[in-house]
């Protein structure tokens, strides 16, 4: 993250694009990080599990949108091969 700013931002074009039935939908996220290039952000979630998300930089109205991967802690995220997360 490059600022407080840019993390505020991530975190609200997350709520804008969950619709309801996605995973996250009514959880409160925070962004950690971001995949430069990509439009993927890793969350840190309030009950401690991390979700990799793919922003489509729209609203969605289909619960599949934004993917997601869920990640029970960021040890498990780490273990994932670079080039796979």
């Amino acid at each position: 993250m490059t600022s407080e700013t840019e993390r505020q931002e991530l975190d609200e074009e997350l709520v804008r694009e969950l619709s309801p039935g996605h995973v996250l939908y009514g959880s409160r996220a925070s962004a950690m990080g971001r995949r430069w290039r990509r439009d993927d952000v890793l969350f840190r979630l309030e009950d401690g599990r991390y979700a990799q998300v793919h922003l489509t930089r729209r609203e969605e109205t289909n619960p599949f949108w934004p993917s997601t991967d869920l990640f029970a802690s960021f040890a498990d995220w780490q273990s994932v091969p670079v080039e796979d997360r």
